[in-house]
């Protein structure tokens, strides 16, 4: 019975093993791509977008339209002759006209235009959205890494103090220590517990975070790819803050959208200024029917009223606005108003792109220098612990001096850490700025 339950146990761990999907940060990106509810949004706009443009273009094609009505006339009753005679009728009345502009002041031209710079001005805002669900995700990615390495720092420093625990215990039972230096280490197991559990808590919150940026249902069987794949922090460089601004003002997609809208806007007033020009259309059409009077006997039959009723008309309609309650001079006012608004737009995207580069590249600066000093205080804890030791072993350190010296050890390993991905994040962020 006891072989069976291991057996099962065992099959019971190895398909959690491989349940377990581990994730790298390309995965996270693409899977968000496709899942996220603002990616799925702003893809919904362009293609409302493009079946506006869709719309604009085909405005320019005839329309084609049929029509049959069947009337009942009482005292006058109109003839297929055109006239009306005194009798009660009956008429059936069908025909098709084709309509097709011909001019229109260019407005059908602009209208497409303006609806062309709007489906690009969505893309480009996709692409923006897109852009900053990468960073988001890359920053949650790095924090998930981030917190292993916390919880793998806990659970080394449990490890090691519940080893030097047991040190104390038999120093202690040898008469070579006081008790006292036993409940001191006893104690400081305690917080190393209480720190494995707090940095668990951390990595399942910054696992949730991640997870809930992807549409994911839970964190039960997410984990995320160690970071020892990840480019040694020397080998990065910070990007110029002018060349990177330089850059992003041409190419970042949010600046591409706002500049498409500005040519938009200016579309959008020579569109509104065709209504005061003349508009010349095409037109033609077919009609018959059929007229059947109360009070006579001798009706023409319908197919031969059919043969003789038919009429076919086509021509040219011109159109010339002279007043419309200044309607047109308001539409154009109002459409220049946008242009000013749009530049204002520009300008301030302008700023708010230059005020995010010069953050990124201040705070990967502060965060190379806070690197530098962390991984110095680190080496240095290193050093000093590793003589801690042997003294503490050969007697001439105290039990107290040791775990200050393990504690400044731990603390100056995990502000290492946090450094190293703080800068990892910020180069990352300014590399962005530079696609």
């Amino acid at each position: 019975m006891k072989k069976l339950l291991l057996i099962i146990s065992i099959v019971m761990m190895s398909l959690a093993c491989r349940a377990q999907k581990v994730w790298t940060l390309d995965e996270c990106v693409d899977y968000a791509m496709e899942h996220n509810v603002q990616i799925l949004q702003s893809i919904v706009n362009q293609n409302n977008a493009e079946l506006q443009y869709k719309m604009a273009k085909n405005a320019w094609l005839p329309t084609v339209s049929a029509d049959a009505s069947e009337s009942f006339g009482f005292g006058q009753s109109p003839s297929a002759y055109g006239v009306y005679v005194s009798d009660n009728s009956s008429s059936t009345s069908f025909g098709i006209s084709v309509g097709m502009p011909l001019f229109n002041g260019l407005n059908l031209y602009h209208q497409t235009k303006a609806s062309s710079l709007s489906l690009d001005a969505s893309k480009k805002d996709l692409e923006a959205v897109k852009y900053d669900l990468k960073l988001l995700v890359m920053s949650y990615y790095m924090q998930v890494i981030y917190d292993k390495e916390i919880k793998a720092i806990a659970e080394k420093q449990l490890a090691l103090t519940e080893e030097q625990y047991e040190k104390t215990q038999q120093l202690f039972e040898l008469g070579k220590l006081p008790e006292s230096d036993v409940y001191e280490s006893a104690a400081q197991v305690a917080t190393a517990k209480s720190s494995l559990v707090q940095a668990d808590n951390n990595l399942m919150i910054s696992k949730l975070d991640i997870v809930q940026a992807l549409e994911l249902e839970s964190i039960e069987d997410f984990d995320v790819v160690s970071p020892e794949i990840f480019t040694p922090v020397d080998s990065k460089t910070i990007p110029s803050q002018e060349t990177t601004y330089d850059f992003a003002v041409v190419h970042q997609p949010k600046m591409e959208a706002a500049n498409l809208r500005l040519e938009k806007s200016y579309i959008d007033v020579k569109a509104s200024k065709s209504a005061w020009y003349p508009s010349l259309s095409l037109f033609a059409g077919y009609s018959n029917g059929y007229y059947n009077y109360f009070s006579q006997s001798n009706n023409l039959p319908f197919s031969e009223q059919i043969k003789n009723n038919g009429r076919t008309s086509f021509g040219l309609r011109l159109n010339i606005p002279i007043f419309n309650a200044m309607q047109t001079k308001y539409n154009v006012e109002r459409t220049k108003l946008s242009i000013e608004n749009q530049e204002i737009a520009i300008q301030t995207t302008k700023k708010e792109l230059k005020k995010e580069i010069q953050q990124a590249y201040y705070s990967a600066i502060a965060a190379q220098q806070k690197y530098n000093a962390a991984e110095e205080t680190f080496q240095a804890a290193q050093i000093a612990y590793r003589y801690s030791n042997e003294s503490f072993a050969a007697g001439r350190t105290t039990l107290l001096e040791l775990n200050e010296s393990k504690n400044r050890l731990f603390k100056s390993e995990s502000e290492s850490l946090q450094a190293k991905y703080e800068f990892l994040y910020r180069i990352k962020v300014l590399e962005f700025y530079n696609q």
